[in-house]
């Protein structure tokens, strides 16, 4: 348990300053549906969907051929400082190809994009992917209060440049009258383009953050090695294909939305801009996910080399399927005030809400349970179930968009996702077998799905379907339910892990 318990801590502590990043980062979207038109905002969703997808390209999965070799290697340096090389030299020439082809792209994009918006995406791309290796290296080096802390700084910067070009300086050009400040202020500011200046916020804090990773760049000693270069090629590339299929499985509904809904090419953009924004509630399941990716990744790398690693796998994941299912029940007993942080034009897709906070405990699962190919360097067997969930995916959003609209992408999300992680839990017993409390897990996950049905059902009988202080205090009784279940049911494992208890059973047994 100890092992459980150091790892706990570090999710707590990864998850809270990373829960305080991506909460000021969430601002953005409760300001932007309140400044944007549906269409615009679609347009916003649509270009940074392409980053994902870029990012795949750019990163190569060399991060995570950095954590493996790094604890294969006796001399880890030679690792970092080849990878940080690698990534150096290719962001650079990437974002270089992506300039020149800016004008195909720009129209391939969308209507609205314009050439200098592809321009922006290229410099992110290489300001970031730059960044990758230095921010491994601080979890690596357990340095995750630093990391941390960066990763929040960051979202900071673009929040305040978001504020600045869209809110300060429009309020500068309507009230500074036509002096020196208004001449100022319109050097850098023109009104009409607030895509534009969504972009160059990214832009402005991409850049300060590769300035402010300066002392762990240089910690970083520049070796090259070719050999652990193409054997971390080897290994990694395997990963650009699991990450293709990935975002291809997360972003690509935006795309096809754009091409399979009927209807004028503004009609399409603000369904686009709804479904994202909806999409965004479930980002309290993303935050759970992410943040103990962030702990558990460099963790299980070096736990590999224990005797009780597996038992340690099944404990862990028994722990976290029961806090996703939690955050699944949590958000939709209180759905409406969790709804209430996008603005009401685009809370019409609140159907999708629970399907994608189900769809996303799956890929909590599956983000865990593909942990077995990765140690044992079977990665190309994660490639080949990513990509029979992206075909899943495709293939249910292109037949049934036209008439589902985006309830169809909704569930092609879950269904890819839950696939995704029953086939990679049967491939993981097969190649590397871990006895994972199975009828535990799932009895968390449905139990909090059979609450919520309850819940619904009570309120559609007994309240009209209305929400009101009386469904309130039995989502509460309910949640509660579920807790104390947990607790129960957990007790005697977790009172045998205290230090005090294994001190006690050590001594009565001499």
């Amino acid at each position: 348990m100890s092992t459980v318990r150091k790892l706990a801590s570090q999710t707590v502590l990864y998850g809270f300053t990373y829960f305080a990043g991506r909460l000021l980062s969430f601002m953005l979207t409760p300001f932007y549906t309140r400044i944007f038109a549906p269409s615009e905002y679609g347009t916003i969703s649509i270009i940074y969907s392409l980053i994902p997808f870029l990012t795949v390209i750019y990163a190569y999965g060399m991060e995570t051929g950095y954590f493996y070799f790094s604890n294969k290697e006796k001399d880890d340096s030679k690792v970092a400082g080849t990878g940080f090389l690698s990534l150096i030299y290719s962001s650079i020439l990437l974002s270089i190809i992506i300039m020149l082809c800016s004008p195909w792209l720009a129209s391939l994009v969308d209507t609205r994009a314009r050439i200098d918006y592809i321009i922006y995406i290229a410099i992110i791309l290489a300001c970031d992917n730059i960044g990758v290796l230095p921010f491994a290296y601080l979890r690596r080096h357990e340095k995750s209060i630093r990391f941390a802390v960066l990763k929040t700084l960051n979202i900071v910067l673009n929040l305040f440049f978001n504020f600045f070009f869209l809110v300060f300086c429009p309020y500068l050009l309507n009230h500074s009258g036509s002096g020196a400040l208004y001449n100022l202020v319109s050097l850098i500011y023109q009104p009409g383009d607030g895509v534009k200046y969504v972009l160059l916020s990214n832009v402005i804090s991409s850049l300060l953050m590769l300035v402010i990773l300066l002392p762990e760049i240089r910690k970083i000693e520049l070796k090259w090695n070719k050999e652990i270069w193409q054997r971390m090629l080897r290994y990694s590339w395997p990963l650009l294909i699991l990450g293709f299929a990935g975002v291809i499985n997360e972003t690509f509904d935006r795309t096809l939305l754009k091409l399979r809904l009927p209807g004028s090419n503004e009609y399409k953009l603000s369904q686009i801009g709804i479904y994202s924004a909806c999409y965004k509630i479930s980002i309290f399941m993303t935050l759970a996910i992410q943040s103990f990716r962030y702990a558990a990744e460099p963790f299980f790398f070096k736990q590999m080399r224990e005797s009780n690693s597996r038992e340690v796998y099944a404990t862990v994941l028994k722990y976290f399927s029961f806090v996703t299912s939690l955050i699944f029940l949590g958000v939709l007993l209180y759905l409406p005030l969790a709804m209430k942080i996008i603005g009401k034009d685009f809370r019409s897709a609140e159907d999708i809400v629970p399907i994608l906070l189900m769809a996303n405990l799956f890929l909590g699962l599956f983000l865990y349970l593909s942990q077995w190919y990765k140690q044992t360097e079977k990665v190309l067997y994660g490639a080949y179930v990513s990509i029979g969930g992206a075909v899943i995916t495709l293939i249910i959003n292109f037949i049934f968009i036209p008439t589902y609209g985006y309830m169809a992408s909704a569930w092609a999300t879950l269904a890819a996702y839950s696939s995704m992680a029953i086939v990679s839990g049967i491939l993981g017993q097969k190649h590397f077998p871990v006895n994972y409390p199975v009828v535990r897990i799932a009895f968390y996950i449905w139990f909090a799905v059979a609450l919520y049905v309850i819940s619904r059902l009570v309120m559609d009988t007994m309240f009209n379907s209305e929400w009101s202080i009386g469904v309130y205090f039995l989502n509460t009784i309910l949640g509660a339910i579920y807790v104390i279940t947990f607790i129960t049911l957990e007790r005697p494992s977790m009172l045998s892990g205290l230090p005090v208890i294994r001190k006690f059973k050590r001594t009565h047994a001499n």
